[in-house]
């Protein structure tokens, strides 16, 4: 009786144990699955990293991706049989295609360029016939035109003001007469308007910071330095700010704008080094076809609350959480990207390759859809969003629902579907009206030349500077976008808009500029 206490107590002692050591185990594994997660996550992220500095930087899919849809497969093998069948000497299911060689084109100089022409003869002596020893006639001629290039060349305009007084030296009542100094666009400014608008194309179009500027001007023999042409763009920027305003007023009053920022670097006028601040860019317009950029210190959310605070429509953006305000608004309906769902599924292919490509077919048709009809109406284009981008759409959200229970939140895959389901009410908003884009491609096009800028001036002097580029770079690219050369027009603004009429300003927009110039007025 006693050894089978004792038996019993010691099989309960190892069935504690047994549970312990269980509890340890399953406490070890869960260690261990953590571990696993966050180092797939630093995995997956590290991949990230060194994908955008060595990859390649474009999002379409390979075409052995495309294969992995259904559909796409079955107009693959089609296609493949059609181009066989044409060809019967070719081997079963190879497509050669054909190939046409390129003729190179020879460079055509405008016409109204200067013609500067050299004359190469043969010499007097070479111009009797080697047969009978007579005199030779020209019969023609070859021309041979090639490309030169000059430096720019400095000059200065003078203007001579005669004076004149009257000639009886007892007159004591005559005034001395002269006519009135032209004024310029800045007072007491030495440089005429081709020069400013020089500098500001310089800078905001073509990206050369203003040391590399002063350069080029000491080796022409004027020393310009940077600050002079910093002060010379600030005032530029204030004369300026009027139109800025009524471009504003003109992108605003379209009931579709997209908007993106991108960070620049501000240095602390504290003296407390370098923070960063933001620039904002919207385009807008009946074509899309105006961009504005707004300069903000900071990327709070009284950046767009206060840009937007009077406009009503759709906007199109990504999911930053500052635009929220704007959105709890009635009159402001938000319309998603699609091309930043499709980045995060994107990221997620190292992690989850074929789940992520079949959502990536998926998106591929939907552009393939606005492809088709690039360059339709609104009519036609809402038609087709309708009849196939509706019905792919459902097969997405179909995929997205029954994957986000098996995903992990915190795994790029699941990331990806967290931002995509949390952003479906937005991402779907395109096909309810034919003038909707399906992503905010526009506005990020239109950060691309800060980031590229960027690398040149690197960072932004003051908040009075970061105000005086958002205004100078909307001209910049809102002329670029319509096709104007920027520096024609800046020129003629400048040398107009000290004289022009407040409530004709209007007419000096890009737009209106180049309509009156087309018309000859």
């Amino acid at each position: 009786m006693q050894e089978q206490t004792l038996l019993l107590k010691k099989i309960d002692e190892l069935s504690e144990e047994v549970v312990h050591k269980s509890g340890q185990i399953e406490e070890l594994a869960n260690l261990l699955a953590t571990r696993d997660a966050q180092i797939a996550r630093m995995q997956a992220r590290m991949d990230d990293l060194l994908k955008r500095i060595y990859g390649r930087r474009s999002e379409k899919l390979e075409p052995g991706q495309l294969l992995m849809h259904e559909i796409l497969l079955e107009a693959e093998n089609a296609k493949n049989n059609a181009a066989s069948a044409a060809t019967p000497l070719e081997a079963p299911g190879i497509v050669v295609r054909a190939h046409t060689r390129r003729t190179r084109k020879r460079l055509e100089a405008p016409e109204h360029w200067e013609r500067v022409d050299h004359e190469l003869d043969i010499a007097g002596t070479d111009k009797a016939c080697e047969c009978c020893g007579g005199e030779m006639s020209r019969i023609g001629e070859d021309v041979t035109e090639r490309l030169d290039y000059q430096p720019v060349q400095m000059k200065v305009n003078r203007y001579i003001r005669p004076k004149y007084a009257c000639k009886n030296a007892d007159c004591l009542e005559g005034k001395i007469k002269q006519v009135e100094a032209p004024g310029g666009p800045i007072g007491r400014c030495e440089a005429e308007s081709s020069l400013l608008a020089h500098i500001i194309v310089e800078k905001f179009e073509h990206h050369t910071p203003l040391y590399r500027q002063q350069i080029r001007f000491e080796r022409l023999g004027l020393a310009l330095g940077r600050m002079t042409m910093s002060g010379w763009m600030a005032k530029c920027a204030y004369l300026l700010r009027p139109l800025y305003e009524l471009l504003k007023e003109k992108i605003l009053s379209y009931d579709i704008v997209l908007n993106d920022d991108t960070p620049v670097d501000l240095l602390d006028p504290n003296g407390a080094g370098i923070r960063t601040a933001r620039l904002w860019c919207t385009v807008g317009g009946p074509g899309l076809d105006h961009t504005i950029y707004n300069f903000t210190r900071t990327r709070g959310r009284e950046g767009p609350t206060d840009f937007f605070s009077k406009y009503k429509g759709f906007f199109v953006s990504d999911a930053y959480a500052g635009y929220d305000e704007l959105f709890k608004r009635k009159d402001v309906d938000h319309c998603g990207c699609w091309a930043h769902a499709r980045r995060y599924f994107v990221k997620a292919q190292n992690s989850e390759p074929r789940l992520s490509t079949e959502i990536l077919v998926f998106i591929a048709t939907l552009y393939a859809v606005e492809k088709d009809h690039k360059h339709s109406t609104p009519e036609a284009r809402l038609n087709a969003r309708q009849k196939r981008s509706v019905a792919i759409l459902d097969q997405i959200k179909a995929k997205l629902d029954e994957q986000q229970y098996h995903a992990l939140p915190k795994s790029p895959y699941g990331e990806a579907i967290g931002y995509t389901l949390g952003q479906w009410k937005a991402l779907l908003r395109y096909t309810t009206d034919g003038r909707l884009p399906i992503d905010n491609n526009l506005a990020e096009n239109g950060i691309r030349p800060i980031a590229l800028g960027r690398k040149n001036w690197l960072f932004v002097g003051s908040e009075n500077g970061g105000h005086t580029a958002a205004v100078l770079m909307s001209f910049c690219a809102t002329c670029r976008k319509l096709k104007i050369n920027t520096w024609e027009y800046l020129k003629d603004v400048f040398d107009r808009i000290n004289d022009h009429k407040m409530n004709r300003l209007y007419e000096l927009l890009p737009e209106n500029w180049q309509r009156a110039r087309d018309r000859g007025n």
